[in-house]
């Protein structure tokens, strides 16, 4: 089981976005469970199409979606061991804001094998401020962790370059972090696609291309 985390500390950035593409990707090599950490459940909304209930909250209910994805909510961060067999997946996939240093350990008994920052376009400047926090975090979660995870910020529509200096300025970060290959910038119909027809973009005819980008982001996993 491999275990990818999608976070931030700031949101808006962009990891609903990359949690439910990288989803979409993974879904073709294996089975998918996709956990969705956050109080406003965007993941979950993309694949189940309603807000979680009560119960999907307090009993951490998965819920079988597309083929090959299952997906949980769990704002209150809990244990799944009891809930869910963990261990049926080919991959895990978190969406969540900056986690405390042991939280992904709490959770799946495991700890991330890749890690992904993204910095959206319409929060560029937003996501490059707040940046180093959450690498300081998983500076943190490294020292605490059995091996050490590999960290990408993942550019969505801004430049890769901007994205570089800003890591190269900050001193505590994860002694594997690299900086992805930008994605054009197509902040416009991603939002509607994720938000709006709960589609990938690749699903439109004119940005199948961005299939690619996602499938490249996960080459080493």
């Amino acid at each position: 089981m491999k275990v990818i985390l999608c976070t931030h500390n700031s949101g808006g950035v962009g990891k609903t976005t990359l949690a439910v593409h990288l989803a979409g990707v993974l879904s073709k090599r294996g089975d998918v469970l996709l956990i969705d950490c956050d109080d406003q459940a965007d993941s979950w909304k993309f694949y189940v199409g309603e807000e979680p209930n009560e119960e999907s909250d307090s009993n951490s209910v998965s819920v079988d979606t597309r083929p090959g994805i299952s997906v949980i909510t769990n704002p209150n961060r809990k244990r799944l061991k009891k809930f869910v067999k963990i261990e049926k997946y080919d991959y895990v996939v978190l969406d969540m804001n900056t986690p405390l240093a042991n939280i992904v350990q709490v959770i799946l008994s495991s700890d991330p094998h890749i890690i992904f920052i993204p910095i959206s376009s319409s929060q560029r400047y937003k996501g490059l401020n707040n940046l180093e926090p959450t690498l300081n975090i998983i500076f943190e979660m490294e020292a605490k962790a059995t091996f050490t995870p590999e960290v990408f910020v993942v550019p969505l529509g801004i430049s890769a370059d901007e994205v570089q200096e800003q890591v190269n300025s900050i001193e505590d970060k994860p002694s594997q972090c690299r900086v992805a290959s930008e994605m054009i910038n197509v902040q416009d119909p991603m939002q509607k696609a994720v938000y709006l027809t709960k589609k990938y973009i690749w699903e439109y005819s004119e940005y199948q291309e961005l299939e690619n980008y996602f499938e490249d982001l996960l080459i080493n996993i």
